[in-house]
């Protein structure tokens, strides 16, 4: 399967850069998109089954690999209207590089050794970097060689935690393989495994994008084109989740756990904290909800620095995070090309312009904000109550969330109800098919809020114990 799936990105990608016209380029990539969608039920139906030595369909990786898959697709869709105005060779180099992000993301969702999960994650950093370069501004060139440079140290960074989980392995003990890190952690030497732990965290932060390494995540997300911000925010960051996700179960076994745990919550709660501090200065609609990106990531890490019980909760954040965040992203790329701009100043009145775009928008904060039904209100929910525990960090959460959630909600009411510019505005297209998929994704993600059905929470279950 996955040798099929690598076959058809080549072929794909070098369809894409030998294309003479831009519905060669579109046809290419789209065929590519809507087979990787195909896999989704081919690979569910293999579950368990191992290809190549290193890659398993596992619950975890079928569920992202599912979501990447639908978002890559509403992104696609999106690119055909967004990208209007750009060149054919503009055209060649973004779906490209949007092939190769996709391959290489998959094989970090399935990958079962830790050193080709690293691999693939360093593999997605030059894909990112075209992207992020496609404007080919002074601004853009400078975002794309701080993302090369930050991930580069960052990816290193987790490279050298690697290297000390290899370090409790015995000779012979077999490949770097999650099963035989996890079995040989039980015994383990807690000072490397407190090295590693914290290096990795590190070092994967650039792309889930949560404290340290947050910064070039945020700068990425203002330069990208808008529908391909929706898929960092979301794809991207999902792929930094399961890779620190799968070390923290590693850990969860060891003697260190009850540390670990208190490494992330430090790292949570500075996460809400610069979040809280710079989305009250975010004058850019893309800053802003890539603000927001770093706030719920943070909010992922103070769930799993509650113990066991928080891993459901935390699969099921980011699951769900991914959902309402690309309908966000996808429908302020709409707003940029109404307006032809992004900043606050220029952006107002658009409940004039798109009754439609405005209750998504307004739909999307509602979700954000984690009012109910939003699938956002369970996780958080858990965490207001495994933090009341001590007074203390329930008052920080508290006062950290409720800064954000303001801050957002009156940027995002500025958008709908502010006083519309004096420029003359863009009409931008709208398209039924696009307005369906974004609110296709609203609705799951208000469905899950009110009710998740037992194959959903099996399928939650299965990635906690696998």
């Amino acid at each position: 399967m996955m040798i099929v799936y690598f076959i058809a990105a080549l072929a794909a990608g070098t369809m894409i850069m030998r294309a003479k016209t831009r519905n060669a380029v579109f046809l290419a990539a789209g065929a590519f998109l809507a087979l990787q969608a195909a896999l989704v039920p081919c690979i569910a139906l293999r579950k368990g089954a191992t290809e190549l030595g290193i890659f398993e369909y596992d619950s975890l990786g079928i569920l992202f690999f599912a979501v990447m898959a639908a978002i890559a697709v509403a992104v696609f869709a999106h690119g055909r209207t967004y990208l209007d105005n750009e060149t054919l060779r503009q055209l060649k180099h973004y779906h490209a590089a949007f092939v190769s992000l996709c391959v290489s993301m998959t094989g970090a969702y399935f990958s079962n050794n830790v050193t080709a999960t690293w691999v693939m994650m360093e593999a997605t950093t030059l894909g990112s970097a075209m992207l992020i370069y496609h404007r080919r501004t002074a601004r853009a060139l400078e975002a794309a060689w701080k993302y090369v440079f930050v991930c580069s140290v960052g990816v290193l960074t987790a490279y050298l935690g690697i290297l000390f989980l290899s370090i409790m392995l015995k000779p012979g003990g077999g490949a770097m393989s999650f099963d035989v890190l996890t079995a040989a952690a039980r015994e383990a030497e807690p000072l490397y495994l407190k090295l590693a732990f914290v290096l990795v965290l590190t070092g994967y932060s650039c792309k889930m994008e949560f404290f340290p390494l947050y910064p070039i995540g945020v700068d990425a997300n203002q330069v990208t084109p808008a529908p391909m911000s929706a898929f960092f925010s979301t794809a991207m960051v999902n792929m930094g989740f399961v890779a620190i996700f799968r070390i923290h179960k590693i850990l969860d076994v060891s003697p260190v756990a009850e540390w670990a745990r208190s490494v992330m919550f430090a790292a949570g709660a500075c996460s809400l904290l610069v979040s809280a501090i710079f989305i009250m200065r975010a004058r850019h609609g893309k800053r802003l909800f890539a603000y927001s990106t770093v706030e719920n990531m943070g909010i992922v890490l103070l769930i799993l620095s509650t113990g066991h019980n928080g891993m459901t909760y935390a699969v099921f954040h980011v699951l769900m995070h991914s959902l309402v965040k690309s309908v966000a992203f996808l429908r302020l790329s709409l707003v940029g090309k109404t307006y032809g701009s992004y900043r606050e100043e220029a952006i107002g009145g658009y409940r004039e312009v798109s009754p439609v775009g405005s209750l998504e928008l307004v739909l999307c904060l509602a979700g954000l904000a984690a009012i109910p039904p939003s699938a956002l209100f369970v996780s958080e929910m858990y965490v207001f109550g495994e933090t009341s525990r001590n007074l203390a960090a329930f008052a920080f959460v508290l006062l950290m969330t409720c800064v954000i959630t303001g801050f957002l909600a009156a940027r995002f009411m500025k958008i709908v109800y502010g006083p519309k510019p004096a420029a003359p505005l863009s009409a931008a297209r709208e398209d039924r098919r696009t307005t369906g998929l974004r609110f296709a994704f609203l609705s799951a993600f208000f469905f899950f809020g009110l009710y998740r059905p037992q194959w959903f929470a099996d399928m939650i279950a299965e990635c906690i114990s696998n």
